[in-house]
């Protein structure tokens, strides 16, 4: 069913599958999704951990091809995941690639598609040009200033015919978005002998992003070997993966990012192609340079290579590119090359002294691993001129690579004693874990290139070099034992002993325990019920406990000398000294998840009809987070990190299928459901909130809500301004302001608008998330219907909120043309200026930027036939062709490309110009030799 989505991450195909398992990502070709399981567990990464054949990959699974999977098991309590230690405390995703069958001649499979992805039109509305006129001549005399030249009819540079008709209106969403192009190609090989089976799978996948430029695109190319061998006592199975990703990068995706020296303001390209106001041209063909001879009033249209640009004495002083320009000349591109081997040996210690038997079996396997992953960035940033305030300039252009390496090794030592004494089964596992990981980066970076660009370091004028390396080793000792008693009663323990070398010598090493026991109702001698009815009653609890050390860099225990920033004189000769300068804590320790777990699974009519139900409460206690360090302690470091905060999530975990395989049609349909309490209990030595941008995190609430004043309407007499009051009566002052300018309440009553009035104002965080699959058979016809969504939380959007800036000449909502003015006393919407005046504007954030963000979305839809084996006479089976739409429509009152978005760790509600995630056609066929 995960396949039947189209998408270069593993982790994307399981959105909507699992109860309690929130994935969020945007439509960026070669995105990594951000994967919370049971909400957020800790202030650092949480992201789970991946294991592939048994094997530890670490928390990315982007290089790896879904189409290598045969099965997917997600971890969730701490019970099931203690075996992995402290690298579990996220959850654990273990993947199960393809093998081949012993005695079976070689089988070739082919599966592939190729689709078209789009963006979504209207989603938002701006203003076309002869609207965006009426904004900015109103915004600018509002403001008691000049309207710029394009905008002044009497002015020689008027942007408008004499019948009112604009000479320029760009469509930036027209101009800046396309129609991308994916596809994916498959062939698996595999088979076996007697002793032996091996798999050989080549992958392809490419995905051309939906914007003009130099990127987003993704392509990647991976192959695969696995292969096992028996022999007498003795199992050997190696798996070796070769990876290779070429990804281009949008110029900006986030501010002023990678963009030294340049001018104005730089916003990411998504939200460029909304902001770009449409009296600007795309393309101007006068922008390109002629020749070197160009007078001072042409100056400011040098180099823009024949995109369109702004004129201040026209346009205004918009400080801001054309979205064009920046993602066709700024070039961001990564390429990536990861090898992974792995290999195990499995001895039957009894067979191998002759003493085989089929109660008892006593194993020895030792798995190796060996991951290298070589990484090498690409960055250059060309001088142009947009306008005389908005240019990157000759000196200032920028080259920069960088070649990073990180390399993982791991060796693990395991006993497995397994055996069956009447009634009693007993499996206990005993093991010895080392892990090493190294990381290598090597920077170097050139300004000032001369023309024409040769792109290399060496030639810019001015260079500059760093590298830095780190190593970080993980040792554990594990154990643990599982009892059945007549398959009615059922225990496990679990005990690990986890060692980081990014703790402290003295406090690096932890003891972590973990516990299960389940009943199965259904096979008592008292059980009631037939088994043709109920052949599945089990009730469950676990507890466990899981260190994490995901927030911690490999050194934060310890400082190093500050070099060259300490001079002193000795004899009279300045010498440069080196310092220790930042507190650090030396005593940091493991940060602990605890969590509970009581579940209960139910099979009706030979599993027909399955449920399960899980209530879960996790306590991640002493969690790494930055505590300030005083001003007057002397140290240069703001904060130092401590095991200082405490998160409890807790809820309830529902999923119901039913399968039907017993009719002409043939049909499965699951439902699972998720809810989420997250709650901060403890938040740095004394407890202070935590602010950042529009979440607050404080003790008592959940992580990141929204956090600002409280919108109270529109003044529209001025007695309203002169005479409000509040709750105690008392007159309410409200500094600058004027007519169609927003009132804010006074919450801390104390007769004056100040930060002190900010409040709480919602959540970021689904109270409630779910999803809905569907699968039919009839004859050769087959239909998959994948949906998902999330209700009970707000979100914030930073393209919408730009577009309803009540100040500025950008772009802006057509919202804003019913601004209030005195011929338009009643409206909604306040009052429009090109500036602010005063401190209180009616830009501060208050909930009229909050939107209602729940969501109903039908991800998946695919249709597929498959041939009889018969038409084909035996030269090609297992035929089928298909064709898929996804991403193919929302239910929500949000406003934005993204309900889905990836908030961060302290904003989980706020949409920084998230990639529009496309709509997709995608046209498939699948075959075997």
């Amino acid at each position: 069913e995960m396949k039947k989505i189209s998408n270069s991450n593993i982790s994307t195909m399981l959105q909507g599958r699992v109860a309690g398992v929130q994935i969020t990502s945007d439509g960026q070709p070669g995105a990594d999704p951000a994967v919370r399981i049971r909400g957020i567990g800790s202030f650092g990464s949480t992201a789970p951990l991946y294991v592939v054949d048994g094997v530890i990959m670490g928390t990315t699974i982007r290089d790896f091809s879904p189409n290598d999977i045969e099965s997917v098991q997600v971890l969730k309590d701490a019970s099931a995941a203690a075996i992995y230690g402290s690298r579990a405390a996220n959850g654990v995703v273990i993947i199960t690639t393809k093998s081949g069958k012993k005695n079976q001649s070689m089988r070739i499979d082919y599966s592939g598609y190729a689709g078209f992805d789009w963006v979504q039109d209207g989603v938002y509305e701006v203003m076309d040009a002869q609207e965006y006129g009426r904004y900015v001549t109103m915004a600018y005399e509002n403001s008691e200033l000049n309207v710029p030249g394009g905008y002044n009819s009497s002015n020689s540079n008027y942007l408008y015919n004499a019948d009112g008709s604009p000479k320029v209106n760009t469509n930036w969403q027209d101009e800046a978005f396309k129609t991308g192009i994916r596809q994916n190609h498959n062939i698996n090989l595999s088979g076996g002998g007697e002793n032996n089976t091996y798999n050989i799978a080549l992958d392809y996948f490419s995905q051309e992003g939906t914007i003009e430029g130099a990127g987003p695109n993704f392509d990647r190319y991976t192959a695969r070997i696995k292969n096992t061998m028996d022999v007498k006592f003795l199992k050997l199975s190696s798996n070796i993966v070769y990876s290779h990703s070429d990804q281009d990068n949008m110029a900006l995706s986030n501010a002023n990012e990678f963009v030294q020296g340049l001018y104005g303001a730089q916003y990411p390209v998504m939200a460029s192609a909304l902001l770009l106001p449409p009296t600007i041209r795309a393309y101007d063909p006068s922008t390109w340079v002629l020749d070197d001879k160009i007078s001072a009033a042409q100056e400011y249209t040098y180099d823009s290579y024949g995109y369109g640009t702004y004129y201040d004495h026209i346009h205004g002083d918009l400080r801001v590119t054309n979205v064009l320009l920046t993602n066709n000349l700024l070039e961001r591109n990564t390429k990536v090359d990861r090898f992974f081997t792995a290999g195990s040996a499995t001895v039957d210690l009894l067979d191998m002294v002759g003493s085989a038997n089929s109660k008892h079996k006593f194993n020895y396997k030792l798995n190796l691993s060996y991951n290298r992953t070589f990484a090498k960035d690409f960055t250059f940033v060309p001088a142009f001129i947009q306008s005389t305030t908005n240019y990157l300039t000759k000196s200032n252009e920028t080259l920069t690579e960088a070649s990073r390496s990180y390399s993982n090794a791991l060796i693990e030592n395991i006993l497995t004693y397994d055996v069956n004494l009447g009634l009693h089964h007993i499996n206990a596992v005993a093991g010895y874990s080392f892990q090493r990981d190294v990381s290598h980066s090597l920077t170097g970076s050139g300004v000032n290139l001369t023309e024409p660009y040769y792109l290399q370091v060496g030639n810019a004028d001015e260079r500059l070099a760093s590298s830095y390396e780190d190593e970080h080793v993980l040792s554990s000792y594990f154990g643990r034992v599982n009892y059945e008693f007549d398959e009615k009663y059922l225990l496990s323990a679990t005990l690990r002993y986890d060692g980081s070398s990014r703790l402290s010598p003295d406090d690096n090493k932890d003891l972590f325990p973990a516990g299960s026991v389940g009943w199965r109702i259904d096979r008592e001698n008292f059980f009631p019920v037939s088994k043709s009815v109920v052949n599945l009653l089990k009730v469950r609890g676990s507890y466990g406990e899981l260190g994490n050390i995901a927030n911690l860099g490999p050194y934060d225990y310890m400082d190093i000398m500050a070099r060259g920033d300490y001079s002193y004189s000795f004899g009279n000769e300045v010498v440069t000294g080196s310092a220790i300068s930042n507190f650090v804590n030396e005593r940091l320790i493991w940060e602990k998840k605890k969590t509970l777990d009581i579940g209960m699974d139910l099979g009706l009519f030979t599993n027909q009809l399955e449920f399960t139900f899980d209530w879960y409460r996790a306590t991640s206690e002493g969690l790494h987070y930055g505590v300030p360090v005083p001003t007057q302690a002397g140290f240069t470091n703001a904060e130092v990190r401590m095991n200082a905060a405490t998160i409890v999530n807790s809820g309830f975990e529902f999923l119901v299928a039913y399968h039907n395989d017993s009719h002409e049609v043939k049909f499965d349909i699951s439902a699972n459901l998720a809810t989420l309490k997250n709650e901060v209990t403890k938040l740095g030595v004394s407890n202070t909130p935590r602010t950042d941008g529009v979440s607050r995190t404080e003790v008592g609430r959940e992580v990141g809500s929204f956090y600002g004043y409280v919108y109270e309407g529109i003044f529209r007499t001025q007695d309203e301004i002169d005479n409000r009051v509040n709750e105690e009566g008392e007159y309410v002052v409200q500094n600058g302001a004027q007519l169609g300018d927003v009132a804010y309440a006074d919450i801390n009553n104390d007769g004056q608008i100040t930060n002190e009035d900010q409040t709480f104002l919602g959540s970021g965080i689904p109270d409630v998330t779910y999803g809905l699959n569907l699968r039919a058979e009839w004859k050769g016809l087959d239909l998959s219907i994948m949906t998902f969504g999330a209700a009970g939380f707000q979100a914030v959007d930073f393209v919408d909120v730009t577009l309803h800036s009540s100040y500025g000449a950008l772009n802006k909502s057509v919202d804003l043309l019913d601004a209030w003015t005195p011929e338009n006393p009643n409206s909604d919407v306040p009052r429009v200026a090109y500036s602010s005046t005063g401190s209180i504007t009616n830009n501060m954030f208050s909930q009229r930027f909050i939107q209602n963000a729940s969501y109903f979305k039908i991800g998946n839809i695919q249709l597929g036939y498959n041939f009889p084996d018969k038409l084909f006479n035996g030269f090609i089976n297992r035929v089928r062709v298909y064709a898929t739409a996804q991403n193919v429509a929302v239910l929500s009152k949000y406003k934005g490309y993204n309900v889905d978005f990836a908030g961060g760790t302290f904003t989980p509600g706020y949409n920084y110009a998230s990639y529009p995630t496309p709509r997709t056609i995608m046209f498939g066929a699948q075959f075997s030799f």
